[in-house]
C-alpha cells in the first residue's frame, strides 16, 4: 500500500476520533447539569428540559420546600414521565398505596360482579374513624370519600385468592397480598412506585387496562371531582397513617376538552396527618403552573 493511501486513512480516523470525542464531551457536560438525585430517572424518562420546564421545575421544587414538604410529582402523557419536586428520588421507591388502592378494589370487584357501582353499603352503627363515615355510602359515594370499611368489606367478597391472581395479573406494584385481606394495602405487603402509579392511572384515562370497558369508565367517573371550563380533574388521595413515615398520595388524571389526558401522582412524607389537606391543594397549584388544569386564575 502506498504512503499516501495510509495516510488518507489515517486521517479518516483521526476526524471520527474527533467527532466521537465532541459527542462524549457533550453527552458529560448535559450529565454535569442535572441533580444526581434524579439522573438516572430523568436520563430514562424525562425529556430534556427547555426554559420553560427548567422555570416549572424551580418553581414546584420551591413551593416543596416553602411548606416544608419531602415529595414528589409526576406527570405523563403517554410518552413521557416529568418529575418535580423536593425528593425526586422517591419517583422510583416503593411505598404502601393506602387509599389510592381503592382504584384496584374497585375495579376488581366490578370485575368479578362483587359489587357495583350504586350498591349500597348500610353502616352496622359501629363507631367509624371518623363521623363523616358513620352513614350509609354507596360503592362509588365510598371511594371519594374514601371510606375504609366499605372497600374493606369489598376486599372480603373478593377474597385472597382472587385478589392475588388478579394482583399478579395486571402486574400492579409488587403485587403481595399477604396474610391480611382488608390491611394489605394500608400496612403493606403491597408497595408500588409514583412511576408506576402514575403510568396505571394513566391506562385506566385511556381505558386500556386489561377489564372490561364498562367496568374501567365506571370507576374512571367514580373518581370525577371537579371541571374548570372544559377541563375535567379526576383524582384519589391516599394516607398511610399505620406506617412510619408515613406517607401521602393524591394520584388521578386532567382531561381536556380535546380529548388529551395526562396522568399525575404527587407523593409526600407525612407526620400524624399533617399534610392532608396539602395533598389536593399543592396538586392543584401545580396543575395550575403546568397550564393543564386552571384553577388559581
Amino acid at each position: 500500500m502506498h504512503w499516501s493511501n495510509w495516510n488518507i486513512e489515517l486521517k479518516g480516523i483521526y476526524v471520527v476520533a474527533l467527532v466521537l470525542t465532541s459527542v462524549f464531551l457533550s453527552a458529560c457536560q448535559a450529565l454535569d447539569h442535572i441533580n444526581p438525585r434524579t439522573k438516572a430517572y430523568d436520563l430514562k424518562d424525562d425529556s430534556m428540559l427547555n426554559s420553560s420546564e427548567s422555570k416549572n421545575q424551580h418553581h414546584i421544587e420551591t413551593l416543596f420546600n416553602q411548606q416544608n414538604i419531602q415529595g414528589v410529582f409526576l406527570t405523563y402523557d403517554g410518552k413521557h414521565v416529568k418529575t418535580y419536586g423536593s425528593d425526586r428520588t422517591r419517583a422510583k421507591e416503593n411505598f404502601i398505596p393506602a387509599s389510592t388502592f381503592k382504584i384496584v378494589n374497585a375495579l376488581i370487584g366490578l370485575e368479578h360482579h362483587k359489587s357495583t357501582r350504586y350498591e349500597v353499603f348500610k353502616w352496622d352503627g359501629n363507631k367509624r374513624s371518623f363521623d363523616s363515615w358513620q352513614r350509609d355510602f354507596t360503592l362509588g359515594e365510598a371511594l371519594q370519600a374514601s371510606v375504609v370499611p366499605v372497600y374493606q368489606a369489598l376486599a372480603h367478597r373478593i377474597g385472597p385468592t382472587l385478589m392475588q391472581q388478579e394482583l399478579s395479573r395486571i402486574q400492579y406494584g409488587n403485587a403481595k397480598v399477604g396474610d391480611e385481606i382488608d390491611q394489605f394495602w394500608l400496612k403493606g405487603p403491597l408497595e408500588i412506585t409514583p412511576d408506576q402509579q402514575v403510568k396505571f392511572v394513566y391506562r385506566l384515562a385511556q381505558l386500556s387496562l386489561p377489564f372490561r370497558r364498562d367496568v374501567q369508565q365506571d370507576v374512571r367517573d367514580m373518581m370525577y371531582v371537579e371541571s374548570r371550563g372544559a377541563n375535567k380533574l379526576y383524582a384519589k388521595s391516599g394516607w398511610g397513617m399505620d406506617i412510619e413515615p408515613q406517607v401521602g398520595w393524591y394520584v388521578g388524571f386532567v382531561e381536556q376538552a380535546s380529548g388529551q389526558v395526562t396522568a399525575f401522582a404527587l407523593n409526600l412524607e407525612m407526620k400524624n396527618g399533617d399534610k392532608i389537606q396539602q395533598r389536593k391543594e399543592i396538586t392543584l397549584d401545580i396543575l395550575d403552573r403546568l397550564g393543564l388544569f386552571h384553577y388559581l386564575r
